[in-house]
């Protein structure tokens, strides 16, 4: 039997045992028989690749790389079950047991409807571990970003109880934060800008990797590369877990002693992912290697040369460093922080690197404070993301610096706009949260 073959009476066989299932009890032949059956077919193909992939595009099944026709008239079953729990992909995993597949078609035909997302968590709950899902919903930037926050919590929270961090949940994290960038670079960029005095640690590093990863896409990273920046980015400062934080939040200066055990964070960070499962070697280099300066100065002291997307996070980790109000500093505007990184490029920073950054940001950076023409006040919402396009600006404040009622947009660049930027404005003289703007508005969004 050639591939072609072993797919179509793979998708075949599970179509039957979920048409059997609906007249059957669990455990009567007319199931057990062609999942069993279906269960030999995948092991076969799973001798020569880690993974099965079967997915659905509409009412087309694609199973790996090949789409076959006709998908509805053969495999109906299939496809209304992954249709109504918005599954997009079924992703079966050397390894696999006949248990796991069995519970799994099982699950698929109980009448909870539970999501892709759900029936994930349920999956795990049973011990399979080598089944896993896509999800075809869409989810709402708030929603990843908060989950993100969480994820990299529950990280370092393991760390400082001794425990070993899991992987997975680290890597589907930075899968939804690619999506939605990908889908919307301006959405989660905007929701960077929450700065929390308290989260300072969780909140700097989901938004040190939605700058990473939205980098990345300028640049031009492929799908590994691209996920691997996500990942490192995340977990940069996870080291950090290892300095007492009354050092990590001191307010004055710190002692000599107090900044060399600093900048061991680094260090740590690295030897912490050395022992998470299923790790990439360059996640722990860029963590590693993200204080080290494109001069080579910095910490720690090396002499090799630098990983070659290593300097995206350090630059995205400075970025936001600069824009948050710390214990030691009070937070500069986006545009104060690009003009001090730029006295530094060639430096500090990687000029190439760094004019891709600033070319990503823009001369006004979503969540920049802006004064227009008219004399009223907004913020920066969207930058172009062609030469077709202008910025975007929610007016908040009229000519005479009184709230609008209902906040407006108005495009600047757009010639059938008046209006232009006169200046920028600095937030806290308006005692605004930029950051909080952005969140109050994704979380309207879909309501």
């Amino acid at each position: 039997m050639n591939r072609g073959e072993y797919r179509e009476q793979i998708l075949k066989g599970i179509n039957s045992a979920l048409k059997s299932r609906k007249l059957y009890p669990p455990g009567h032949p007319a199931i057990i028989t062609p999942v069993r059956k279906v269960f030999n077919l995948i092991g076969e193909l799973l001798k020569d690749q880690n993974a099965l992939l079967i997915s659905r595009l509409n009412d087309t099944l694609v199973f790996d790389d090949q789409p076959l026709f006709e998908s509805e008239k053969n495999y109906q079953e299939i496809i209304h079950r992954m249709r109504e729990r918005n599954i997009e992909v079924i992703v079966l995993e050397r390894g696999i047991s006949e248990q796991e597949f069995t519970d799994f078609i099982d699950m698929l035909l109980e009448d909870n409807r539970l999501t892709a997302r759900e029936l994930n968590e349920a999956l795990k709950e049973r011990g399979i571990t080598h089944i896993s899902l896509k999800s075809l919903e869409k989810r709402k930037e708030i929603e990843v970003y908060n989950d993100a926050v969480r994820v990299i919590r529950s990280v370092m929270s393991d760390i400082r109880l001794g425990r070993i961090p899991e992987t997975e949940p680290v890597k589907e994290i930075v899968e939804d934060m690619t999506s939605s960038i990908l889908a919307d670079p301006n959405a989660l960029i905007g929701l960077s800008m929450i700065k929390s005095y308290d989260n300072y640690l969780y909140n700097h590093s989901v938004n040190v990797s939605i700058l990473a990863i939205s980098l990345g896409r300028i640049m031009g990273l492929s799908d590994d590369d691209l996920r691997t920046v996500g990942i490192s980015a995340l977990l940069h400062d996870i080291g950090k877990t290892g300095i007492a934080e009354d050092i990590i939040k001191k307010p004055g200066g710190l002692s000599s002693e107090e900044w060399e055990k600093i900048k061991q964070h680094p260090v740590l960070g690295k030897d912490i992912t050395r022992k998470m499962g299923g790790m990439s070697e360059d996640v722990g280099r860029m963590i590693y290697e993200h204080h080290i300066r494109y001069d080579h100065s910095g910490y720690p002291k090396t002499t090799s040369s630098l990983h070659p997307l290593s300097q995206i996070i350090t630059i995205s980790d400075a970025y936001d460093a600069l824009t948050t109000l710390r214990v030691y500093q009070r937070a500069r505007t986006p545009s104060e922080a690009l003009g001090l990184m730029m006295s530094l490029s060639g430096r500090h920073f990687d000029p190439k690197v760094f004019k891709t950054f600033m070319d990503m940001i823009g001369l006004y950076p979503v969540g920049t404070m802006v004064r227009l023409t008219t004399n009223e006040i907004g913020v920066v919402i969207r930058t172009p993301q062609d030469t077709n396009s202008g910025i975007t600006v929610k007016v908040l404040y009229d000519k005479n610096c009184k709230p609008v009622e209902e906040p407006f947009e108005v495009t600047i660049g757009n010639k059938e706009q008046e209006r232009s930027i006169l200046s920028t404005v600095e937030p806290a003289l308006l005692n605004i949260d930029v950051g909080m703007l952005f969140k109050e508005e994704a979380e309207k969004k879909g309501d």
